[in-house]
């Protein structure tokens, strides 16, 4: 006779299964896929990959603006700018992000390389770059159910509004709503993606999203300074302030209802 083979899990299926299951398991873990989630993401230590390399910390003014400075594998360096409501956080594990006390609003740049000028980049291109594993919402899996709602091409900016689905640490599902606003250096698309939580939209979320997206600004200069970890200025540094938590921390957090922890978006 023949064995039959289960058909394959739903990849909801797969992501709701009790995570005690692996204490029974004798034998060693296979080596995981390039797409899966590393032991260390799993414990809130990897840095999400946004293509940030800072050439000085980032600033913020009283009146909320926050700035900074990236270099770009093209030979330039990109000066950033936008309004934000919220507190610039620092520490090694974070880029250029505003986010707010409670850690559930907020705003972070991410740089991403593309072929083609940015008004024809398909929609996925953004879906793919916001919600990889290895994002700033990858803690526990790339987020599902990524969709563009609206997709303003017009003046040298593009403005996307975006939903998608998060994962807590238990597998709860966190539906969020972000703007995308992207502008593009050479074979760099730069964008910030602003947003908080689908039931905080409604309720001032949006507002302060769209604000921080029109704001968004970028200039770029000529410079000697090479597109590589050692540039960055915090490049050999291992530790960060004594507040910094961990994606792990944040995301308990945000489940219990409880404040500030690191995950925040």
């Amino acid at each position: 006779n023949t064995m039959r083979l289960p058909a394959p899990l739903a990849r909801r299926e797969v992501l709701r299964m009790p995570l005690a299951l692996a204490a029974v398991l004798v034998a060693p873990f296979p080596s995981l896929p390039a797409h899966a989630i590393s032991a260390t993401t799993m414990s809130g230590k990897s840095k999400p990959e946004l293509g940030m390399i800072l050439v000085d910390a980032p600033k913020q003014e009283k009146g909320g603006s926050i700035s900074a400075e990236a270099v770009l594998p093209s030979g330039k360096v990109a000066s950033i700018s936008y309004e934000s409501k919220f507190s610039l956080v620092s520490g090694g594990y974070y880029d250029v992000e505003s986010m707010a006390t409670d850690g559930g609003d907020g705003a972070f740049v991410q740089i991403a390389s593309a072929k083609g000028d940015l008004a024809s980049l398909k929609k996925d291109f953004f879906l793919q770059a916001i919600c990889s594993v290895t994002g700033r919402y990858g803690s526990y899996g790339a987020p599902i159910d990524g969709k563009v709602l609206s997709d303003d091409k017009g003046s040298g900016t593009r403005m996307l509004d975006i939903s998608f689905t998060v994962l807590s640490p238990s597998m709860a599902e966190i539906p969020r709503r972000a703007v995308v606003s992207a502008t593009q250096q050479g074979d760099q698309i730069v964008m910030l993606v602003s947003g908080c939580s689908a039931t905080k939209w409604k309720k001032g979320g949006e507002a302060a999203a769209r604000s921080a997206a029109s704001s968004f600004k970028v200039s770029t200069r000529a410079s000697d300074l090479k597109y590589a970890a050692y540039t960055d200025y915090r490049f050999g540094k291992t530790s960060g302030p004594s507040n910094m938590s961990s994606r792990n921390d944040d995301m308990i957090a945000i489940e219990n209802g409880s404040q500030k922890g690191m995950f925040g978006m």
